[in-house]
């Protein structure tokens, strides 16, 4: 079997002599990382996002979305595309797409929190604007929030190249989970 990876991947795809491909991955429990996400602070969070220390969840090793940048109010996502995301049509899903924006926005949004209290998406707009193809180059997602307040929150997040061409766009509304302390 030849191993195709690259720098920043979080599942080893695989090629056999026939090419016929494979994905391999790897996680911990996402209930062991939502625990210690609770009982960290914003500095300790972003601090732990920063190095690479957090556990990413299944979805973001699946994936293959990577932290580029955080800090309180915003974060950027790395998505290269590759064959593991695209459709019946050749390019890579809409839902692929929607995926990683959101998680950008969540984590703009969870990073502007001082408590403990965790959100979660409500509702979620995504344009697509040109089509994205595996092999591409890589992408990010860069995604800030736009108002935090009590018990509801908005983002908005765009993809781009490195050249800052735009692929999508989204917006989307949370709601605040209280979890004490």
């Amino acid at each position: 079997m030849t191993q195709t990876t690259h720098d920043k991947d979080v599942a080893t795809v695989e090629t056999a002599a026939d090419g016929t491909r494979s994905l391999h991955m790897e996680w911990n429990d996402p209930m062991l990382a939502v625990f210690g996400l609770m009982q960290l602070s914003r500095d300790e969070l972003l601090e732990r996002l920063r190095s690479g220390d957090l556990p990413q969840p299944p979805l973001a090793r699946l994936l293959n979305i990577t932290v580029v940048d955080a800090e309180p109010g915003r974060m950027v996502l790395g998505l290269e595309p590759d064959e593991r995301h695209v459709n019946f049509l050749g390019v890579v899903g809409g839902g692929v797409v929607g995926t990683v924006l959101d998680i950008a926005m969540w984590g703009a949004i969870h990073l502007t929190l001082e408590d403990r209290s965790l959100v979660t998406t409500t509702s979620q707009t995504t344009n697509l604007l040109r089509r994205v193809t595996h092999g591409q180059g890589p992408l990010q997602a860069v995604a800030t929030a736009v108002h935090v307040g009590r018990t509801t929150c908005t983002a908005e997040a765009r993809l781009v190249d490195a050249a800052g061409k735009v692929y999508a766009t989204a917006s989307a509304g949370f709601v605040r989970l209280s979890m004490g302390g």
